[in-house]
């Protein structure tokens, strides 16, 4: 009941932000940079905090079952969205959209926090290390998604765009989650200043990334969301379908503990949240990942704490 209770409260932070959006008190500008803030400050130092503990072979071995379910989730969830594709006959720049909707959950922004609020510090660690992962296949498949329908492809651009990709490949999250695990393999323990500045930022990211999801939810036009079916069922399929495959092949196979509820909660996750962002960087339908990014949110109020009760 306490992390359910946990769950309301970051739910609430994004109806703030929905709202100040609404009333004019942040603007769009604003919200880049409380994005790049939270990406490239606030979420490094709460993830580098989080991982600031003393060496076991448990744990260490449990970080590595991780990274392999991790793995093998994502290789179902990408050979799911393709039948899927085909079976629901989505063509062109909507089938981008969708398979990388289908395949990348917001585990960065909400994943965390709701990790945090159900098991702590220790929950955070072990996520951070689940989305090794993720970070590879975004900037890999999730480009190749987002690109393979561009129609301005030249050589000389597909270089400019491969040397971007590895430079937001090695994203201040990434160099976060290694430099943790460097602390942890060695036991180190960061002086009481540094560690208490890293947690005073990481402390923001809470906070600010529900504000900036909310208030990115504001921008959107709900009268052309609730009008498109096939946007309901991606996001039933992401929020539900998916989450619960998970947990059902996890328990079958024997796992339980953090071994069992993060690769659930990760995965139970809305659309990730710079869908948008990533689609207009690549000529891609942003209007469309918008509203699956707006309507996957907006039923994850509902979907996450079931998900929760489910996998407790």
């Amino acid at each position: 009941m306490a992390a359910l209770q946990q769950v309301v409260v970051l739910f609430l932070l994004m109806i703030i932000g929905y709202v100040i959006k609404k009333l004019g008190v942040i603007s769009n500008d604003m919200n880049r940079d409380v994005s790049n803030l939270v990406i490239n400050v606030a979420l490094p130092a709460f993830i580098i905090r989080a991982m600031n503990f003393s060496f076991t072979p448990e744990v260490l071995v449990k970080s590595g079952k991780l990274v392999i379910i991790s793995s093998c989730i994502y290789i179902f969830v990408i050979t799911f969205s393709f039948l899927l594709a085909k079976i629901m006959k989505i063509q062109g720049k909507a089938r981008d959209i969708f398979q990388f909707a289908v395949v990348f959950s917001n585990g960065g922004y909400m994943g965390y926090p709701v990790i945090k609020a159900l098991i702590g510090d220790i929950g955070v660690f072990y996520a951070a290390l689940y989305n090794f992962p993720f970070n590879i296949l975004l900037w890999t498949l999730g480009v190749h998604f987002l690109t393979r329908n561009n129609s301005e492809k030249n050589e000389n651009s597909g270089l400019r765009k491969s040397i971007d990709i590895i430079k937001k490949f090695m994203n201040p999250a990434m160099i976060a989650v290694i430099i943790g695990f460097i602390l942890f393999l060695f036991s180190i323990k960061l002086p009481y200043p540094l560690y208490t500045t890293l947690d005073l930022l990481g402390n923001l990211t809470i906070p600010l990334a529900m504000l900036f999801i909310g208030s990115i939810l504001a921008d959107v036009k709900s009268t052309e969301i609730f009008t498109e079916k096939r946007v309901f069922i991606i996001s039933f399929i992401r929020l539900l379908i998916i989450p619960i495959l998970t947990m059902f092949i996890l328990k079958l196979v024997g796992f339980s503990d953090h071994l069992l509820i993060i690769p659930v909660i990760i995965t139970a996750m809305p659309v990730a949240a710079n869908a948008p962002i990533m689609a207009s960087m690549f000529n891609n339908d942003y209007h469309l990942a918008s509203k699956v990014v707006f309507l996957s949110t907006f039923f994850s109020v509902v979907t996450i704490p079931l998900i929760i009760m489910m996998v407790n």
